[in-house]
Parts: C-alpha cells; sequence; structure tokens
C-alpha cells in the first residue's frame, strides 16, 4: 500500500503532511547552512583575527580573569551578530509556515534577552576555564561537573526567573481541568506545584502541555493555544505522557545523557585543543576560544544522534 493510501486510512490530511514535510526540510536545511557557516567563520576567526583582538584589549599570554571577561564579552557579541541574519531565517519560516504570529518587535526585544542571558553565563564560564587551563591537566573534569551541576540548576530555576522573561503566566483558572491534571499526576506518582497558563498566543500558533521545573518547582504548564483549539480530555492525554517522563525518571535519564555527551565533548577539546592552537600559532590563552567553541560544537554535533536515541 503507498504511503499516501496509508495516511489517508488513519485519517491524516495529505496537504497538512507535505506542509509539515515541507517545513522540516527548511528548518535543516537553515541549520545545516547555519553551523556549517559558523565553523567555518570560528575558523577563521582563530586563524586570523583571535589574536589581534587579544592584542588590541592590551592582553598577553599570561591575560587574567578582567581580560578574558572583555574577550568574551566582545567575541559574544559579535558572534551574535554574525549569527543574527540565522535567527531571521528560522524566524521567516516559522512566519512563512503559519507557525509564528510573533511581530519584529517581539522578536528583537527576545533576541535581545536570550543574548544577555547567554552573555552572562559565557562571561562567567570561560575566563574561569580558561584560568584552569594554566592550573590544572584536570580542567575539563572539574569543567564538566560545574557545567554538570549548572544544568540540573538551570532546570530548576527555568519555571520561575527564566520562561517568565518571554511569556506570562497566571494560574488556571478552570478548576475542573485543574483537579484532573492534579489527580493524574497523583496517580503517576509525580509532585506538582500547580497547573499555570502560558499566554502564547501573541507569539506562536504551536500548542504547548508541558511539565517545567524539578522538585519544589515541578509545575504543569498549558499554553492558550493548547487550551483553546483542544479538548480537556485531549490536554489530559498530552499531560498523560508528560507525567509518563517524569515518573520513569526520563528528564534524569536526559540530563545524565548529556552530561556523558559534555564529558566527551570536552575531552575532545582537552586533547585537540592544544595541537590545533599550535598549528595556527596561537598560544593557549582566551585566544583559543574559537577553536575551544569549533571543537565543542563539532562533538555535540557527532554525539547527538545517539543523545536522541537515548533520551527517547
Amino acid at each position: 500500500m503507498k504511503t499516501d493510501e496509508l495516511l489517508r486510512e488513519y485519517g491524516f490530511d495529505l496537504e497538512t503532511q507535505k506542509r509539515a514535510h515541507g517545513y522540516q526540510l527548511a528548518v535543516l536545511r537553515m541549520k545545516a547552512v547555519r553551523y556549517a557557516a559558523l565553523a567555518c567563520l570560528l575558523l577563521l576567526f582563530a586563524a586570523f583575527g583571535s589574536g589581534g583582538l587579544v592584542r588590541a584589549l592590551g592582553g598577553g599570554p599570561a591575560s587574567g580573569w578582567g581580560l578574558n571577561a572583555l574577550y568574551v564579552l566582545v567575541f559574544a557579541i559579535g558572534l551574535s551578530i554574525v549569527d543574527l541574519p540565522f535567527d531571521l531565517w528560522d524566524y521567516s519560516i516559522e512566519r512563512r509556515y503559519g507557525l509564528s504570529t510573533q511581530g519584529p518587535k517581539s522578536f528583537f526585544a527576545d533576541w535581545l534577552k536570550s543574548g544577555a542571558i547567554n552573555l552572562i553565563i559565557l562571561i562567567i564560564a570561560f575566563p574561569a576555564i580558561y584560568l584552569g587551563f594554566r592550573d590544572s591537566n584536570l580542567w575539563w573534569v572539574i569543567s564538566w561537573a560545574i557545567a554538570t551541576g549548572f544544568i540540573i540548576f538551570m532546570g530548576f530555576i527555568s519555571p520561575i526567573l527564566l520562561m517568565p522573561l518571554f511569556f506570562k503566566f497566571e494560574p488556571l483558572a478552570d478548576a475542573e481541568l485543574v483537579g484532573r491534571l492534579k489527580k493524574l499526576a497523583e496517580r503517576a506518582g509525580v509532585k506538582v506545584l500547580g497547573v499555570f497558563k502560558m499566554k502564547a498566543a501573541a507569539k506562536t500558533r504551536r500548542a504547548t502541555g508541558a511539565l517545567t521545573g524539578i522538585g519544589a518547582t515541578r509545575r504543569i504548564i498549558l499554553s492558550d493555544t493548547l487550551l483553546e483549539n483542544y479538548t480537556p480530555d485531549e490536554i489530559e492525554t498530552v499531560i498523560a505522557h508528560e507525567l509518563g517522563h517524569h515518573a520513569h525518571k526520563d528528564i534524569w535519564k536526559g540530563t545524565f545523557s548529556f552530561s556523558a555527551m559534555a564529558f566527551v565533548a570536552l575531552l575532545a577539546v582537552h586533547l585537540a585543543l592544544p595541537p590545533l592552537a599550535r598549528a595556527l600559532g596561537l598560544g593557549m590563552g582566551i585566544e583559543t576560544l574559537p577553536l575551544f567553541l569549533t571543537i565543542l560544537g563539532g562533538i555535540f554535533a557527532i554525539l547527538k544522534p545517539l543523545y536522541n536515541t537515548i533520551s527517547r
């Protein structure tokens, strides 16, 4: 039996399926071009510009945390600007396929917020990592342990500090649906703080039903797009699926699978960065950050299919 006939038999709309396929291809094409272009630009900057930037900022081989932080600030802002066309490309795909309702002003506001969060993390993390290069051959193990703890911490604070920066939340007013979902969580043995409505319609048509947070911050969130377009039974089914992930510890499995991937990636950086830096005439200071990110990103890209297999 042909694929189209099977889809019709199971009630799928062929035009919708073709449109979904076109969307996936467009996203994959954008990501492939994005990652390839950024990798090439990082390598070119490492070879021809990074050392010059360090010198322009007044640094040298033994630069301290302050110079490293200044380098990361300038580098990260530059990289964000270079990456902006790909963010706009992604945004245009979402608009073209009718998934995004977000206007340009809101898009750029979110872009600035994301950039600021990433900048704070990078300015704290990478200067410390590069000081570790000078103090210990186990810098990568220490960095991995801290990164694992940071991932767990971010999972804990995300629903109370990060997500509200991008969406407004309020307790769900539908007492009947709240009761059904809380009972469902109790049956699954998963403690939740409450059920919250996420105001997403101003930015997206995507329907979201999820559990976010860890431990005391874990909560059920339902987007207004889900509440307006799906029945209570359908919403309960969505949340049952999410509760299953928590009940079977899939969140922790995913976290530690990602941690294992980070361990391998940081080990690869530890082994590959010194010879690559020497080949480009660089020391082991902050000027090798573009190489660091290229190696790290390459290993993550190679390992991601395995991670997806384990986590799903």
